[in-house]
């Protein structure tokens, strides 16, 4: 019905007359919402984060730019065609894994709100490809292909037609790439069933990696063999992908073969058709009227079984409910289940193993702490915006008498769940990867949590009700306000991790690591006297941003 009633009325093809107004309109709105946001001082702040995040990453980009440009001007100098692949490679992977690292410090539009207007669904397409150029992950790999453009073309200006055939090429295909990833992992996400099917393929992954480590203990001390057999298959491999095939693109118009630069060339326009055809496939989905959610049966289940419950087991009265509504909130939601795996995932596979050498020793013997901050990362959008899934269920806290502080303490008592479990599996991961550290940075680490546990609360209690904004639980999006509040989480973090390392490292240098414990305990009485005091001030707090979170939290998507 939608997609019968928009191509009736917005006319034929993307680049039509209506669908140019289309592109006017929304690039009117997007510059209207940016203005009417800077009348605020949340609003300056958000679009302050905005611009420190952009920087700060565009930065990291142009160094690593700088770096690819001067290596590609030395491979191509020199005629080492076979190193062409190891620029393209870096850009790949930072153009594909970079968006899901960074994206609470960025906003991504979520497009289907577009489908309440008549547009047809190539300029729904387009705009979709147009809103992810603007991404992070999109502006670092095009500085990093312009910086190898530039390194290519000042070595050989001849070749400047097929080297930017190739860079281009291959910026299309990472762009489509990513937007169909992401489009297709919000539709897997947001099924029970693909849900259980990519849980079953993390722990896999887990126990696949783990299988590295007997091949890390046997190869201890000294480097493995190279089978010159292996390195050519690999090498054959990769040349049919996406970053072989740009390097083979460049690598023959260096050399003056354009003909035959015209089949890897083919090759990559074929890579990008697919990925491209895919998200098509997608997005025709979701012009046609596809939901992501749970399906009508089992919400209706769920809300007999809520209404025949008095509430979590073992808690009853508002706590228990509230705890009960959290943990269905998680368990239906694919996107924070996955944020919740995907630092394990991350600490098994990158955490190395067991060797020798100095390097080594120093990450195994801090692999403990290391590993339990880095568990934090999956909890931070659960912590320092637990009310961004409540949507316009926000004001009926605000109606009943339930105090707001038995609210946030609910919400407190499942984060500290959800971390007890992270930091089980952490703990698991770091014994099986590096055995159990010394006793003295075992007790400074618990002392340290003991510290950090609930000043990150505290903080969170803070910021989720200063600084909520609207949290979409079945898509790989951030509304409004995720720059700012996820910048100040990421500080404060950081703070708690500095502090711990500064008292700990200048006290193990000189032989008193057992004198951390005791340190980090003085501190834990600090911060649980802070979270007490930010406890009881918390109806005070929700009274006087009242209005302003219903706003955040209830408006329309």
């Amino acid at each position: 019905m939608v997609g019968v009633r928009a191509d009736a009325s917005a006319g034929s093809g993307m680049f039509s007359a209506a669908a140019r107004q289309q592109y006017a309109a929304v690039a009117a709105m997007r510059w209207q919402m940016l203005r009417h946001s800077l009348r605020t001082k949340r609003g300056n702040f958000e679009l302050g984060a905005r611009i420190f995040t952009t920087t700060f990453f565009a930065l990291i980009a142009l160094a690593a730019g700088v770096g690819l440009g001067f290596g590609a001007y030395e491979i191509a100098s020199q005629h080492v065609w076979r190193l062409l692949a190891v620029l393209f490679w870096p850009v790949f992977f930072l153009w594909q894994l970079f968006p899901v690292m960074a994206a609470s410090f960025q906003e991504h539009v979520d497009m289907s709100v577009f489908l309440r207007f008549p547009m047809d669904f190539g300029s729904y397409m387009l705009m979709t490809l147009v809103f992810g150029l603007l991404d992070t992950g999109s502006v670092m790999g095009a500085i990093c292909l312009y910086g190898i453009w530039t390194g290519l073309v000042v070595a050989d200006p001849s070749a400047v037609i097929g080297i930017t055939l190739a860079v281009l090429l291959f910026a299309a295909f990472n762009i489509l790439l990513t937007r169909m990833i992401f489009a297709w992992i919000d539709r897997w996400l947001a099924q029970r069933r693909t849900r259980e099917i990519l849980g079953v393929t993390f722990l896999f992954m887990l126990l696949a990696v783990q299988f590295l480590n007997p091949a890390m203990r046997h190869y201890e001390g000294h480097h493995p063999p190279v089978d010159r057999k292996t390195l050519l298959l690999a090498e054959q491999v990769q040349g049919f992908l996406p970053p072989g095939l740009a390097a083979s693109t460049v690598r023959f118009s260096l050399r003056g073969r354009a003909a035959q630069s015209l089949l890897p060339m083919g090759a990559l326009v074929l890579y990008s058709a697919g990925a491209g055809l895919l998200l098509g496939f997608r997005l025709r989905a979701e012009y046609r009227g596809e939901v992501l959610a749970e399906g009508t049966p089992q919400a209706a289940k769920a809300k007999r079984k809520v209404a025949t419950r008095g509430g979590f087991r073992g808690i009853s009265g508002p706590m228990g409910a509230v705890i009960e509504k959290e943990l269905r909130y998680l368990s239906r939601s694919g996107i924070m289940l996955y944020s919740l795996a995907a630092p394990l995932v991350m600490l098994m596979i990158f955490g190395g193993g067991r060797h020798g050498g100095p390097e080594v020793s120093f990450a195994g013997r801090f692999a403990l702490p290391l590993g339990v901050a880095y568990s934090f990362l999956g909890l931070t959008r659960l912590i320092y915006n637990s009310l961004g899934g409540e949507g316009g269920g926000i004001q009926l806290y605000f109606t009943s008498p339930t105090p707001f502080r038995t609210v946030m303490l609910s919400k407190n008592l499942v984060q500290l769940a959800l971390f007890g479990v992270e930091l089980a599996m952490a703990c698991l991961i770091v014994y099986f990867r590096f055995h159990m550290p010394d006793a003295e940075i075992v007790a400074a680490t618990f002392c340290w949590l003991l510290f950090a546990l609930p000043l990150q609360l505290a903080a969170g209690n803070i910021l989720s009700v200063t600084m909520a904004y609207r949290m979409t639980l079945t898509r790989m999006s951030r509304e409004e306000g995720a720059a700012g509040n996820g910048l100040i989480s990421l500080g404060i973090q950081l703070a708690v991790v500095g502090v711990g390392a500064a008292v700990f490292l200048p006290l193990s240098s000189h032989g008193h690591a057992g004198v951390a414990a005791g340190v980090f305990l003085l501190l834990a009485l600090c911060s649980a006297g802070f979270w007490l005091r930010i406890f009881w001030s918390l109806d005070r707090m929700a009274a006087a941003r009242r209005e302003n979170l219903i706003a955040a939290l209830a408006r329309a998507t």
